[in-house]
């Protein structure tokens, strides 16, 4: 039986495998039939389009969002590297927010413009069934942001529940207290935004009914709060990336009555546990789930060992192990320290230390899910000689690798990310040894410090999944023969973002000519000098989008003003 003649319960069942732009890239158009099975799926995927192709993005504005637009229930839109200028352009083709008329989730990623902003906040006013609205790593850099009036729309949408606030704005760290009423509004995020104490009265005094609630707290020293109760509040998370007195917390969580789940994020602090069991025992009747994930620094006058044991013990009393049996990992790297619950993924450097609050936990249990290793720290931390390091997704390793790394890593399958330190073509068969072990990896990041001529080993290596290759970190600058067989090297044939160094703009040209995946170039020229961040229409972008397909995308990479970043 033929594709076409399935079922419509088989076809819908085949349809969960796929992402939405998946579906339609593969599926849609086939006949009628399948496209009104397609019509049935959409109200449940989400369309994504940050790692999509400008030339599939300008299909779908074109032949397909016209008629799939109403039936789409998320949609995810982005300016990230993958797709600059992703959402302006979208826009541009949208007639109006209406043709999105069952929308429910939005989510926008690395907006840099208040204009666009703006007007992405009236259109939500036309999406009528809108609940969810994200903003994640949006940084406003015009130097006239309006950002209470950026509040108050996001808090006039009728129907919205879950609101993420990722938005920095140039200049300005703090939130502005919204000034209108949001009956409907019930989880609430802040990612890159801090909040003063004094302000959260206000904040539920216009959010009456906020029932989650995620934050970063300016200080929890701060003479102008006045503590009031907040029985809607059943979960809070809060985060830190600076010092905010988090000892006096209490400040705030004596207020929460209600609060079910608590999640503590510091960077550069830690809560003693003493004071953290008197905050819950007198203030926390209700709570049922805490989770830490705090580190900090000491400095060089405070005794290392003495500050340890008094955090440990602080974690051991009959509160911790025997009434709530919530246990915690205690880590050492220098004079670093950590405290994270058992159930929290520990994302940093392999620590020197470990201890545990649980009798039956132990090293080898750890869960990691980022690990920079190098050869000097596998023989450094003898403490985890008989560690296996089987969960990693991020793996940074020096040349050339010492045998017992092969023994800790049985297993790099969740691999998905590797960089290479100190290349040489002399370790070529170890660099392809690891290869072979990462059937899930999608990004390889080489760094060659020698200056000498391309290792003609790089474009021998072979891993069927890699679709990233980052080589602006080796010291060799790829001429336009190097171009060529990097296009004609197993991995650049199917290589689909590519960072790199070249001589001249004659290269760029090559590499989009003969990479017949690529869709996203970020390139630096060799006499490459300081652009200002906002000029996109200086000499070498100017040539370039006189020499390249009218459909690609130019600009100045924002995050590094003297690459090129070329949407394909």
């Amino acid at each position: 039986m033929s594709f076409e003649l399935l079922p419509n319960e088989i076809l819908l069942d085949i349809f969960e495998y796929f992402n939405g732009i998946d579906l339609l890239r593969i599926f849609y158009g086939l006949n009628c039939r399948i496209n009104m099975v397609l019509h049935e799926r959409f109200p449940t995927c989400t369309v994504d389009l940050h790692l999509v192709s400008k030339r599939y993005f300008d299909i779908l504005c074109r032949s397909h969002f016209p008629t799939m637009s109403k039936y789409i229930s998320s949609f995810h839109l982005s300016d990230s590297e993958e797709t600059p200028r992703q959402i302006e352009l979208f826009l541009s083709s949208l007639s109006s927010f209406q043709e999105l008329s069952q929308l429910k989730i939005l989510s926008i990623s690395y907006l840099r413009s208040h204009a666009i902003l703006t007007q992405i906040l009236q259109g939500c006013f036309q999406l009528s069934n809108l609940t969810q609205l994200t903003f994640s790593n949006c940084y406003l850099q015009d130097d006239c942001v309006d950002f209470q009036s950026i509040i108050n729309q996001i808090w006039s949408l009728e129907k919205l529940t879950h609101c993420t606030l990722g938005i920095a704005v140039k200049r300005q760290c703090v939130f502005c207290t919204p000034t209108v009423i949001s009956s409907t509004l019930k989880s609430l995020s802040f990612e890159k935004l801090l909040i003063e104490l004094k302000q959260i009265n206000q904040l539920f005094e216009f959010t009456p009914n906020l029932q989650r609630l995620s934050l970063s707290v300016l200080s929890f020293v701060d003479s102008q709060y006045q503590p009031a109760p907040l029985p809607t509040v059943t979960n809070l998370n809060i985060h830190s990336v600076v010092k905010c007195d988090a000892s006096n917390m209490s400040r705030l969580l004596e207020n929460l009555p209600n609060l079910q789940q608590l999640s503590i994020d510091l960077s550069c602090e830690i809560v003693n546990g003493n004071d953290l069991e008197t905050i819950i025992s007198n203030h926390l009747p209700k709570l049922e789930t805490l989770r830490l994930k705090m580190k900090m620094v000491l400095s060089p006058q405070q005794d290392p060992v003495a500050r340890f044991q008094t955090l440990f013990n602080s974690y051991r009393t009959a509160f911790w192990i025997d009434e709530r049996r919530w246990f915690v990992r205690c880590l050492t790297s220098a004079r670093r320290f950590y405290v994270y619950s058992i159930s929290k993924i520990f994302e940093e450097n392999i620590p020197l230390t470990f201890n545990s609050t649980d009798p039956h936990d132990d090293e080898r249990d750890i869960n990691y899910a980022l690990m920079k290793i190098s050869s000097y720290e596998m023989l450094s931390a003898t403490m985890f000689s008989n560690a296996y390091f089987t969960k990693l997704k991020e793996l940074h390793i020096s040349l050339p690798i010492d045998e017992r790394f092969w023994t800790a890593t049985p297993n790099l399958n969740q691999l998905q990310t590797l960089k290479i330190m100190s290349h040489t073509h002399t370790f070529r068969s170890q660099v392809q040894a690891l290869l072979k072990r990462t059937p899930n990896l999608y990004r390889l990041s080489i760094c060659q410090q020698e200056p000498t001529i391309l290792a003609t080993s790089l474009f021998k290596y072979t891993n069927a999944s890699i679709r990233e290759l980052d080589l602006l970190d080796m010291s060799c600058c790829f001429d336009k023969q190097d171009c060529l067989k990097l296009s004609l090297s197993p991995l650049g044939e199917q290589c689909e973002k590519l960072s790199v160094l070249v001589a001249d703009c004659q290269c760029i040209i090559s590499l989009i000519e003969n990479m017949s995946k690529l869709r996203v170039l970020n390139v630096r020229c060799r006499d490459e000098q300081f652009v200002h961040t906002e000029m996109n229409e200086d000499e070498r972008t100017l040539w370039l989008k006189d020499h390249l397909p009218t459909g690609c995308v130019v600009i100045r990479n924002p995050k590094c003003t003297c690459n090129i970043l070329i949407w394909i």
